[in-house]
C-alpha cells in the first residue's frame, strides 16, 4: 500500500504538465538490451539497439580469472567481436569476485560462495581492472561498477568499500584511455534512492562520470518510471551532479511465454504480462524514458526465462520484442518528445516536421478511450506499437488504448 500511495503521488504532481525535452536527436545507442546466450543458441535480435550491458552474460570477474593469473577470455573475445561487428556499444560491468580473492570466501551469494564480497586486497581489484581495460582498449568504452548493491545476495560490502572500489576502478580506467566512462553502481527500487545518496556523498560522486538506476516497478505500469526518475535526479542535484548523464542500465516485467516454458522465481504480486500487454508496456517505457531525458535505456532481457522478449523454446518474437524495434524506429533520429498526461490519456509530441507533427498517444488506464485534435487539425493514425496499420486516412477524433499509437497531426 506504501509503495502504490508513493507511485500514485508521483503521477499527481505529473498532471497536466511536460517533461523536458532535450535538444539531441534519439541514437541507437538509447536502446540497450541483455542477452544472456548471444554466443550459445540466441540468434542476434533483428531490431534497432545500439547498446549491449554484459550482466549475466557469464563473463565477471570469478568467470574470467577463476584462479589467480589464470585468464580465460575466450567468451569475452567472442561477445566483444560480435559487437564490434554489428556496432554495438559493450557496457561491461565490474564485479563479482572469485572465491581466491574474495574477503568472504565461504559467504552464500546469487552467483556463488563468495562472490558478492569485496576483494580482500585492493591491489587483485586493480589489476583485474587493468588486465581487462587494457585488453579492450578502444573496444569496450563504458564500464560498470557491481550491480544493485542494495541486494546483500549481489554484494555484502559496505558503502565505504564499493566507494573504495569505484575510486580504485576510475583511476585505473582513466590511466588506460581517458575516454573510458565509468558508470555508478546502480542501485535499484523506489526505497533506495537514499542508498544512492550515501554512496555519492561519501566520495563516490567524485569517481563517476555516469549515474545509473535500475528501473524496476514490476508492481506498477511504466509511467511509475516517473517519479522515480525524480527522485534519483534530486539525488543528484543534493550532490552536484546533476549535470552528468543518467542512464536506467535494467528494467523489465514478467512476461508470460506462449510456449509453454513456465515463469521462474517471480514473486506472485509482480504484473505478469501477456500478449499485447508487452508491447505496450515495453513502447510506454522507452518513450518517457526518453522523455525524462534518460540518456540509455537497457532492458532486462532480451532471452531471460521470466522477463525476456522472445520465446524461451521457439526463439519467436513476443509481442513486446516486436514493439522494442518499432517504438525504436519511432525515436531514432527525431529530439525527445515533450509528454504530458490528462485523466490517464498521455500525448508525447516531437517537433513538428514536413508531414505534421508526430504524436504517440495511448491510455495508462484500462478500457477504451478515445483523442479529439483540435478545430481545424487531422489525425493520420501511421503505426501501433505492436507494429499492426491503423486506417491512415484523415480523421478528428482516434480511438486510443494502453497499445500506444503514432499519428501526425495536421491542419485540416
Amino acid at each position: 500500500m506504501y509503495k502504490r500511495c508513493l507511485f500514485l503521488l508521483g503521477l499527481l504532481t505529473l498532471l497536466n504538465t511536460a517533461i523536458n525535452a532535450q535538444a539531441e536527436p534519439t541514437e541507437q545507442e538509447y536502446f540497450g538490451l541483455h542477452i544472456h546466450n548471444a554466443d550459445s543458441g540466441t540468434a542476434w535480435p533483428k531490431v534497432h539497439f545500439g547498446s549491449w550491458r554484459l550482466w549475466d552474460s557469464g563473463v565477471q570477474w570469478y568467470a574470467l580469472e577463476p584462479e589467480k593469473g589464470n585468464w580465460k577470455f575466450d567468451k569475452l573475445d567472442r561477445y566483444v567481436g560480435m559487437a564490434s561487428l554489428t556496432k554495438a556499444t559493450i557496457l561491461y560491468p565490474l564485479g563479482l569476485t572469485p572465491a581466491w580473492a574474495s574477503a568472504r570466501p565461504g559467504e552464500r551469494s546469487s552467483y556463488g560462495e563468495g562472490k558478492a564480497a569485496e576483494p580482500k586486497s585492493i591491489d587483485d581489484w586493480r589489476n583485474y581492472v587493468q588486465t581487462v581495460a587494457q585488453r579492450y582498449k578502444g573496444k569496450i568504452t563504458t564500464y560498470e561498477i557491481w550491480n544493485e548493491p542494495n541486494d546483500k545476495s549481489f554484494y555484502s560490502g559496505s558503502t565505504e568499500s564499493l566507494v573504495k572500489l569505484t575510486c580504485e576502478a576510475y583511476k585505473v580506467l582513466k590511466a588506460v584511455d581517458p575516454n573510458i566512462k565509468l558508470v555508478s553502481p546502480a542501485y535499484t527500487g523506489e526505497q533506495n534512492t537514499p542508498k544512492l545518496n550515501d554512496f555519492l556523498s561519501k566520495g563516490g560522486s567524485q569517481c563517476i562520470d555516469v549515474v545509473a538506476y535500475h528501473l524496476y516497478v514490476a508492481l506498477s505500469p511504466p509511467e511509475a518510471i516517473l517519479p522515480l526518475i525524480s527522485n534519483i535526479r534530486k539525488v543528484m542535484k543534493q550532490n552536484g551532479i546533476e549535470q552528468l548523464p543518467l542512464w536506467n542500465t535494467e528494467i523489465g516485467w514478467a512476461v508470460v511465454n506462449e510456449d509453454g516454458t513456465p515463469l521462474r522465481g517471480i514473486p506472485d504480486n509482480w504484473i505478469t504480462l501477456k500478449g499485447k500487454e508487452s508491447a505496450a508496456f515495453v513502447a510506454r517505457s522507452l518513450v518517457l524514458g526518453r522523455a525524462a531525458q534518460l540518456e540509455r535505456f537497457y532492458w532486462y532481457a532480451w532471452d531471460n526465462i521470466s522477463l525476456g522478449l522472445i520465446e524461451p523454446n521457439t526463439k519467436a518474437y513476443k509481442p513486446g520484442a516486436t514493439a522494442f524495434g518499432v517504438t525504436a524506429d519511432w525515436l531514432l533520429g527525431r529530439e525527445a518528445p515533450v509528454c504530458k498526461e490528462s485523466s490517464g490519456l498521455w500525448v508525447c509530441s516531437f517537433k513538428p516536421e514536413q508531414d505534421g507533427t508526430p504524436l504517440i498517444i495511448w491510455r495508462s488506464k484500462k478500457g477504451p478511450g478515445s483523442y479529439t485534435a483540435s478545430a481545424n487539425q487531422k489525425l493520420s493514425p501511421v503505426q501501433r506499437a505492436d507494429g499492426t496499420s491503423p486506417p491512415s486516412e484523415p480523421v478528428s477524433t482516434i480511438p486510443v488504448d494502453e497499445l500506444p499509437v503514432l499519428v501526425k497531426l495536421s491542419s485540416g
